[in-house]
C-alpha cells in the first residue's frame, strides 16, 4: 500500500513537469518566432547600416556533417561559431557570427552591423531556416506534450 501511494506520487510529479515542459517548449516557440521577426523587421526599416571590422574574441568548431555526406571517407561540413567584439562611433559590442573557413582568435573580419530602435548596434540577423522549423516544430509538440500530462493527471487521480 505504501508503495502504491509513492508510485503514485512519483508518477503524479513526472506528469507535472511533463505539463511544464509542454508549456515551456510552446513558450519558447512563441518568443522565437517573434524575436525572430521583430529582428527582421528592425532590419529592414533601420537606416543606419554599416560595416565595421570586428576581432575574433572566441572560435568552437561546429560540425554539420549530414547523411549524404557520410558516404564519402573523411567527407564533412565544419563551420565555426565565433564571439566576435566591435566598436561604433566609440562605443564597444559583441555578437556572434557563424563562418565556413577556419578563423583564429585576434582575427580582424569584416562585417555588417545596423542600429536598432534602442540605439544600440547588432550584427546583421540571419534567417536561418533550422532556427524557424524548431520554432515552428516547438509550439505544436509542446502543446501535444502538456495535453498528454494532463490526461495522464486525470487518469491518476482517477484511479483513486
Amino acid at each position: 500500500m505504501k508503495q502504491d501511494k509513492k508510485e503514485k506520487r512519483n508518477n503524479i510529479l513526472y506528469s507535472v513537469l511533463g505539463f511544464v515542459l509542454g508549456i515551456a517548449m510552446c513558450g519558447i516557440g512563441i518568443y522565437g518566432m517573434i524575436l525572430n521577426r521583430i529582428e527582421s523587421q528592425e532590419y529592414k526599416n533601420t537606416t543606419d547600416k554599416r560595416e565595421v571590422i570586428a576581432v575574433v574574441e572566441s572560435c568552437r568548431e561546429i560540425d554539420n556533417s549530414d547523411d549524404k555526406d557520410k558516404n564519402k571517407k573523411n567527407s564533412r561540413s565544419v563551420k565555426y561559431r565565433t564571439k566576435l567584439a566591435f566598436e561604433v562611433d566609440g562605443k564597444s559590442y559583441e555578437g556572434e557570427e557563424t563562418y565556413n573557413q577556419k578563423v583564429y582568435v585576434g582575427d580582424k573580419v569584416k562585417v555588417e552591423v545596423y542600429r536598432t530602435s534602442k540605439g544600440i548596434y547588432k550584427l546583421r540577423p540571419y534567417n536561418n531556416l533550422v532556427n524557424f522549423v524548431f520554432y515552428c516544430v516547438a509550439i505544436p509538440l509542446g502543446f501535444i506534450i502538456a495535453i498528454a500530462s494532463v490526461y495522464s493527471i486525470r487518469l491518476i487521480v482517477k484511479k483513486e
